[in-house]
């Protein structure tokens, strides 16, 4: 099986990931050489050429539009390119579905994000002086009221309202192609949103659109962005092997299952289930006829927002706790046949200590059980289904597992999501601040970036010798900043 694969941009979360747990499970992906670099977007050209070049003799394609179209993510929210020439890029999809017909499409596209504050780290430049008030303003937008906040220029009025209908007018595009069978499956991402947002209204009018096409069981929209291809590369696999995984649900605090995480606009409950579909998935009410056990470690009403807020950085007798709670005998049995999948959306951007702490201690079979708790809680719910799947199918014997892989790629996961995105990047930051006064918290830290390097490296050690425990190795990490910012890390694990 061959795996054509563009992804959402150059991030080791969004790409490396990916080609992490495909390599864990025998698959052969082909990556294009050549990405962008957060605001500098990719060679869409060249892109459209690799596509042409390796399409004829490839099963599945897995394609963010938001990189093909526009070379990348950030690009996406900020260039000027005419919806003509947009449209014309989004035919290369008919191109190479002629050159092979039995190429299967899966594709994302997200709608675009609205920031709540001032800031241009992501955005156009005018975002850094009116971020706030133009969030403001698309609420208004949202509600039908239109009301323009004072001190808002009309330009950046004009210049938002451009791009988003530019690029909503694209999501249609793309979704007709997959009303005439050109793209196979498409995800639609609602990127940061909130309930009553713009993005999220947006949202609702794709959906009608999609119902009124009779497309439904073909195009899903949802949170998430970072994952989104993760999780294709999960419902691929279970079209091509005919397959839907049987998850049955458990939600650490059940009577809170119902609210809505931060950064989202829908209830965890409904938002979990979608994802559920989203990696060709089914929901089981049975403990014992399902193939997956997905447990959420959700948060309650009076629970901190952000993971670096949390206040159980040290043990306090939750290992003993967590193994007295009847709702994780089943998945912490060793015997259990079943796959196991936790997906840890207690805090956004990072672990809950508690959690993982009772994870390393436990004997867990690390071949049906994985663990994610990163960014927002769409991208750890979609990534934390889409592995389970592959684990599933590696269990199946139609996937071939590489257990070394497998076993350096959680472990590289749990360090991140754990050791850097809830503890050492707090510490990092605050360190940087002390070195810099000038730096004042701001994301880029490209001044300071070796010394950072070295930084992190030394305080992971702490957490390292600690995987190292669990998954009985001998690593060494060296780190690099993707975007050259506190926010992302990349992580390799050697022998050396």
């Amino acid at each position: 099986m061959r795996i054509l694969f563009i992804p959402l941009d150059e991030r080791f979360c969004t790409k490396d990931y990916f080609l992490n747990l495909a390599s864990s499970c025998g698959l052969d992906v082909r990556l294009p050489k050549h990405l962008g670099l957060k605001k500098i977007p990719a060679d869409v050209d060249y892109l459209r050429n690799w596509l042409i070049n390796n399409a004829v003799d490839c099963d599945i394609a897995i394609i963010s539009l938001d990189m093909l179209l526009h070379g990348g993510l950030v690009p996406s929210r900020m260039d000027y390119w005419l919806e003509d020439t947009l449209i014309e890029r989004l035919n290369i999809l008919s191109e190479i579905k002629k050159l092979n017909k039995n190429l299967k499409i899966y594709a994302s596209k997200s709608i675009t994000r609205i920031p709540t504050y001032n800031s241009s780290e992501e955005e156009p430049d005018y975002w850094a002086y009116f971020g706030k008030a133009l969030y403001e303003y698309s609420l208004s937008v949202a509600s039908g009221n239109d009301v323009k906040p004072e001190g808002l220029p009309d330009w950046v009025i004009n210049d938002f309202l451009w791009r988003r209908k530019r690029n909503l007018r694209l999501t249609q595009e793309a979704i007709s192609l997959v009303e005439n069978g050109i793209i196979d499956f498409m995800s639609v991402m609602l990127d940061d949103n909130s309930e009553g947002s713009l993005v999220y209204k947006e949202a609702r009018d794709i959906e009608n659109i999609v119902q009124e096409k009779g497309i439904s069981e073909r195009v899903l929209i949802r949170n998430g962005a970072d994952e989104a291809l993760l999780s294709l590369l999960s419902k691929a696999l279970c079209d091509y092997f005919k397959v839907s995984p049987k998850f049955k649900i458990f939600f650490r605090f059940q009577d809170y299952a119902h609210l809505i995480p931060p950064y989202e606009s829908k209830p965890l409950r409904i938002s979990v289930e979608d994802h559920i579909f989203g990696v060709g998935g089914t929901i089981s009410n049975s403990d014992f006829e399902c193939d997956i056990i997905l447990y959420v470690n959700n948060f309650k009403e009076q629970d901190p927002r952000e993971a670096v807020f949390q206040t159980n950085k040290e043990d306090d007798g939750s290992l003993e706790r967590f193994n007295n709670s009847t709702d994780l005998s089943i998945a912490f049995s060793t015997n259990s046949p079943k796959i196991v999948g936790y997906a840890d959306v207690r805090y956004a951007n990072g672990s809950d200590n508690e959690l993982v702490r009772v994870l390393l201690n436990n004997d867990i079979d690390w071949k049906k059980t994985c663990y994610y708790g990163w960014n927002t809680a769409g991208n750890t719910i979609g990534s934390t289904c889409a592995h389970s799947v592959l684990l599933y199918l590696c269990n199946l014997g139609l996937l071939k597992l590489n257990e070394e892989n497998l076993k350096k790629y959680q472990a590289i996961l749990i360090l991140e999501h754990w050791g850097y995105q809830a503890n050492i990047r707090q510490a990092l930051r605050k360190e940087l601040a002390l070195r810099e006064p000038e730096w004042n918290n701001c994301l880029s830290m490209i001044k300071n970036e070796q010394w950072a390097k070295e930084f992190v490296e030394k305080e992971f050690q702490e957490y390292l010798s600690i995987v190292n425990k669990t998954f009985q190795s001998n690593w060494k990490i060296t780190v690099f900043f993707p975007w050259h910012r506190t926010f992302e890390i990349g992580i390799e694990l050697s022998n050396e």
